[in-house]
This record gives C-alpha cells, sequence and structure tokens, in this order.
C-alpha cells in the first residue's frame, strides 16, 4: 500500500547509518511466479516491491513487500511500529479496520483491511510482519488489491511464517 509506505518514510523512520556490525540477514521463502517490480536502498534502509509476473507497481493484484529501517531498532519497537502503521492507515482510508497487533514468536503481525483506497479507488488489505534486529527494523508485508478470500490470507501468512531473521 503505497500510501503507508510514502507517510512512513516521510515522517523521518530512515536512520542514519550506524557503525560496522555483523550484517542481519532477512530470509525468505521464494515467491514463484512474482517479479521485482521497485527496488531502493539508501544509508543501510531499502525497500523492495515485488508483484506477480505481468503486472507492475501500478497496476497489481498481490504485492509482497519488504522494507529495512537502519537504526530504527534502537528509537522504536515492532509492536509500536505496527501500531502507528495501523493508525496512520486508518487516518488515510475511510473505514480501514487494523487488528490488534499480536506478537508471533519473536516477531508482529497485524492486518489492515481498506475498504476504498483514496488513490486507487480499489480495496486494499495487508498483513504486515515487524522483526526487530539488533539495530535495524524489518517489516515484511503481502498485500491484496482487492478482498482477499480466506485462501489468499492462508498463503500469505503461511508465506510470512517463513520469514525468519539470520543474526
Amino acid at each position: 500500500m503505497r500510501f503507508i509506505y510514502t507517510a512512513t518514510l516521510v515522517a523521518g523512520l530512515v536512520a542514519v547509518p550506524a557503525a560496522a556490525q555483523a550484517p542481519e540477514i532477512l530470509v525468505k521463502p521464494p515467491l514463484a511466479g512474482f517479479v521485482t517490480g521497485y527496488q531502493a536502498a539508501k544509508n543501510g534502509s531499502s525497500m523492495i516491491e515485488q508483484v506477480r509476473k505481468g503486472e507492475t507497481i501500478d497496476r497489481w493484484t498481490t504485492m509482497v513487500t519488504t522494507q529495512r529501517f537502519a537504526n530504527l531498532a534502537r528509537k522504536t519497537t515492532a509492536v509500536r511500529f505496527l501500531t502507528e502503521l495501523g493508525q496512520n492507515a486508518e487516518g488515510s482510508c475511510a473505514g480501514a479496520r487494523a487488528s490488534a497487533v499480536r506478537q508471533v514468536g519473536t516477531a508482529s503481525e497485524m492486518r489492515l483491511d481498506c475498504p476504498l483506497n483514496p488513490q486507487t479507488g480499489q480495496p486494499e488489505t495487508f498483513i504486515a510482519l515487524a522483526i526487530m534486529g539488533k539495530s535495524d527494523l524489518h517489516i515484511v508485508q503481502v498485500a491484496w488489491r482487492r478482498a482477499p478470500s480466506a485462501g489468499d490470507v492462508a498463503w500469505g501468512e503461511n508465506y510470512l511464517r517463513g520469514v525468519s531473521l539470520k543474526r
């Protein structure tokens, strides 16, 4: 959900680089049938948006977004980040409903349903997983530009269960 990413990045959550340390590696399951539609990195922070083959980041049905916020783990928690993400989305999408943030192992997860994204005129739903590293905060979102079916949600939750942080 691009309107949420923009609000998050503009809010100044991308921090300055830290002193050299062992890298944190986010391990994710393969995404068969997906291609990278957008990728950017700056000062240790990064974002990758993957969409189904044949789709674009402007015209997509399912998107998986991976974000790394350098040094943000020193300033917030996964629960606080996702709570604020949900609050921001509820403020920018009339009728949006964010679930309570729940702990999933060492990570946190939440779901947001936006009945009509004001930027696209379409419904959007996402499930977000936040993992705290030693210094960085890692976010993986599975999003649908429609009301997802139970099968869609099961696929997204299963994908997120396969995400881990190698320290």
